[in-house]
């Protein structure tokens, strides 16, 4: 498990260390920091694997990651189960063993919403991954649905789950989301192509929410299966309701509490509650990290850590966090 990341002269941070746990929750202000430190493990990720060009794949180039306050050289650096490990820019020269880093899952904000059909990979390495927007899910599902048959573990099987295979908990827990919705998919390999269905009508005739949750709720049930799994999700709440918000994070406590790191950024307080109403139901206060973010007046992130207790109340309650509907009621009584 990643313990802590560290980084120096990277974009908005001057210098800063922020710990992980099995859950770590990034919130904050608009463009205060929360995507950065996403950015940052996944470079490391590129890193650990020995891939040349750390600084492409959308992440910019040297200058446009440098923290313009600082003189410093970008470094980043990560504790892998107590052990340190660090790479700095521009003359990197570490060489890291691709297995000591976790497996990384990444489903960003810009996912695929509702989609005609949705692409898959025809890299026969590939058909059990999901990419960032989506793609390859459907695929990824039959791999686990009939290629390569996994039972989920007891304490991840949806309640109302009649089985412990994935499909099967996949479509309930999309009912958690859209009551009795009938979920399926048909994979094309002639043409690379793959299409859902929700109650028989392809996801364009159907609501946001359905396609935006599916790689989410597929990606935290895979993770499940091998140890050693990262899950960064962007915005989980998209598209979804208060209660279904509720549910999913505690889809996502529930796959933390048993080995998937998860790392998740937010805007939602029915994420924030959800989560403190299973820390509080599920002895797992201890195993979660709130950072809450916020820029300075030179425009430097500061970061607040918060702490949950067993209770599901948290330690401090900064200016802005999490408090706009308390606000807002305020000038209606």
């Amino acid at each position: 498990m990643i313990n802590n990341i560290t980084l120096k002269a990277f974009k908005s941070f001057l210098y800063r260390e922020l710990d992980l746990e099995n859950l770590t929750i990034l919130t904050g202000l608009n463009s205060s920091g929360k995507s950065s430190i996403i950015q940052s493990l996944l470079i490391l990720d590129k890193a650990f694997k020995n891939e040349k060009n750390l600084l492409l794949d959308g992440h910019g180039t040297e200058s446009d990651l440098k923290n313009k306050n600082s003189k410093e050289s970008i470094e980043l650096s990560i504790e892998i189960d107590n052990v340190e490990y660090s790479i700095e820019f521009p003359n990197n020269k570490e060489t890291f063993k691709a297995n000591l880093f976790p497996r990384v899952w990444h489903i960003s904000a810009n996912r695929f919403g509702p989609q005609l059909s949705i692409p898959i990979s025809n890299d026969e390495g590939s058909k059990n991954m999901i990419g960032k927007n989506g793609e390859n899910v459907l695929q990824c599902i039959r791999y686990y649905d009939s290629i390569n048959p996994v039972s989920l573990d007891e304490s991840i099987k949806h309640p109302d789950a009649t089985s412990f295979t994935l499909l099967e908990n996949i479509r309930t827990w999309l009912k958690v989301i859209s009551p009795n919705v009938d979920f399926n998919y048909e994979v094309i390999d002639i043409s690379d192509s793959s299409y859902a269905t929700y109650d028989g009508f392809r996801a364009t005739n159907v609501g946001f929410g359905l396609s935006y949750i599916l790689p989410v709720i597929t990606t935290l049930l895979v993770s499940t299966f091998e140890k050693n799994n990262l899950v960064i999700i962007e915005n989980p709440e998209a598209h979804l309701h208060p209660k279904g918000q509720t549910e999913l994070a505690k889809l996502i406590c529930l796959c933390a509490k048993l080995g998937t790191q998860v790392v998740v950024e937010t805007h939602s307080d029915h994420v924030f509650t959800g989560v403190r109403l299973f820390a509080k139901e599920n002895d797992f206060a201890d195993k979660t990290l709130i950072h809450w973010f916020e820029l300075d007046e030179n425009r430097n992130t500061d970061v607040t850590t918060i702490f949950i207790d067993n209770d599901g109340r948290i330690n401090e309650w900064p200016l802005g966090f999490f408090d706009q509907f308390e606000l807002n009621h305020s000038k209606l009584i």
